[in-house]
Order: C-alpha cells, then structure tokens, then sequence
C-alpha cells in the first residue's frame, strides 16, 4: 500500500498504535503538543514541525524572514492551543549548498524577531545540506495543570466556537498561485498565533481545543474522534471575513470552501459548555455549532440542507 492510499491521518494512526509512551506521557501523538509531567503545578509541552520548499512554501512569494517567522508562529501555535506559553526552540536548517549566506541572516532575522515577541529562547539546533530549503523546529513549553487544554474534552452539549476568521490565508496562497492581487495574501505570507487568547480561553474554562492549521473540517474531525462525539456545524455560522469572500469571488471559489478545507488560519477552535459561552464570544469567538452524540456523526448545516463534512487538507 502506498502512502498515498493511506493518507496523512491513516500514517499518523497507523504510527501512533505502534510507538510506545511511558507513564510521565500525558498526552502523546495526536494532540497539537505532547504533554508531559514536570513538577506539581505545571506540564511540560513539547512539540515539532517543518517547513518544506514547494509544500509549505514558495521561495517565488516568501521573503526569508516572512519564513522564519512563520516557522515561529505555527509551533508557538501548538503550545497556544494546549493553553500553555513557549519557553525554548530549537532550529533545523537543510540549506542547498549555492544557496546566499543573506538568506540565512534573513531567515533568522524573522526567527529572532517572533521568538522575541513571544519571549522564547533560541537555545541551539542543526544544519545539513539539501536540494531545497527545509526548516524544522522543536519548541518546549508549559503550561499549569489546571489549565491544560486537549483536543479530547469534548462533551455531548457543548458548543463548538473558533476566534478570528478563517479561510483567509487558503484565500492567500490560490491568489498567489493565480498571480492576482488581494488582501488575503498577507494572511498567507505573514499568520500570526492566538497565543494571548489561547490563555485567556482557558482560564475561563473550555473543555477542548486545537489550532486551524489544516482547516475547520479536519480540526473539527480531530476534536471529535479524540472526543469520541459527533457534531454539527452550521455554516452561515462561520467566521470569514469581507477580505476573504472578496477574494474568493475575484478567484471564482467558495469563501467556505476556503474556511472548511484550506489551511494554516492559526486560529483557534474550541468546546465549552453554555454557561462560559457570554464571556468567551466577548473575547470575540464565534458559535459556530454543537457537539453531538457520536452516533450522529460530524454533519454541516448548510442552506437547511444536511451534509456530511468532508475531510480538511492532507498532506497525502
């Protein structure tokens, strides 16, 4: 059988039932960041992940430092959606051998500025050569007991919320690709984490959690399947902004198309019960739907009419 056939999801499960975890793991694959014991107030959180050349990005619409930087958000998005806060990251360079030596201080010039905002330490990493430009980054965080938050949680009653708009750097990359003008292309080139809502969030009170990277369809299925519940979600409900139907409409696609299966939002999606609901949407999170019984399945509401949610982007 070929990756392909099995998909990105199927990889990661079939991974999952064969790795072993001690008992200090917490929580391990299949989470946005592993989860670990530390001491008696806090977890340790730990989490990885890569930018690769041609999949991640496009060295024809990236500036270097727009990647170092983006490299910085999407980790330090995982930590937020555990509702924890990033401490230290380590960095990995493949670089081609002809490759400027001003590309790295850019690079790292978007590296250094976002690790500063987010007061997280560069302690060390690794460099290799390859054929293309391949970042990966490993990045420790913490977060208290008390506020941990897992994609599993989800009760059968809760509402389902997310923060901000979504679709709008799914918007970005297709007006990139398309070489055409748009509001969303920031979006794309330069996201930015929800790490200050994350913990407000939770501190709060939220049952579950996970960060949009790969659309609200997957992040969705992610929360339920861990959660083992179902749910309904209610198009109309879902937050996306005028930038990002006007460019849809210049592109000739569907806004929703973008917010349910594209990608790399940063945004968060959560479940809470209905008595935190007031305090959470003055935070300015959006009801998007419920969660269900398990047996109902994961369906959207769209034009009064019932559909099965499809899959969200994977990468195989």
């Amino acid at each position: 059988m070929k990756l392909s056939n099995l998909g990105e999801f199927g990889i990661i499960k079939k991974i999952r039932e064969k790795t072993y975890s001690s008992k200090e793991v917490i929580a391990g694959i299949g989470d946005d960041a592993a989860v670990l014991e530390f001491n008696k107030k806090q977890f340790l959180l730990y989490t990885t992940d890569a930018l690769v050349e041609n999949v991640h990005f496009s060295l024809k619409y990236f500036k270097p430092w727009q990647i170092g930087a983006k490299s910085i958000e999407q980790n330090a998005s995982d930590i937020a959606a555990m509702g924890g806060v990033p401490t230290y990251a380590v960095v990995s360079l493949m670089l081609p051998e002809n490759l400027d030596t001003k590309f790295v201080d850019e690079l790292y010039s978007g590296i250094n500025k976002t690790a500063k905002k987010y007061h997280i330490s560069i302690i060390g990493g690794n460099i290799s050569k390859s054929k293309e430009v391949i970042m990966s980054i490993s990045m420790l965080g913490i977060v208290e007991k008390k506020y941990i938050a897992l994609r599993k949680g989800a009760k059968k009653g809760d509402y389902i919320l997310c923060s901000g708009n979504v679709g709008k750097s799914a918007a970005g990359l297709e007006l990139l690709k398309k070489n055409k003008k748009g509001a969303s292309i920031k979006n794309h080139l330069e996201p930015k984490c929800r790490l200050g809502l994350a913990r407000k969030l939770v501190k709060i009170g939220i049952n579950s959690m996970i960060d949009v990277s790969d659309g609200i369809a997957s992040e969705i299925t992610h929360i339920c399947n861990e959660s083992g519940v179902g749910a309904i979600v209610y198009a109309d409900k879902i937050p996306i902004s005028k930038n990002t139907i006007n460019d849809a409409k210049l592109l000739g696609k569907n806004s929703l198309d973008f917010a349910l299966y594209g990608g790399e939002d940063f945004e968060l999606l959560f479940t809470a019960p209905k008595s935190k609901i007031k305090k959470l949407t003055k935070l300015g999170a959006s009801v998007i739907g419920e969660i269900a019984d398990k047996k109902n399945g994961i369906k959207l509401i769209k034009n009064n009419k019932e559909i099965k949610l499809r899959k969200g982007f994977e990468h195989f």
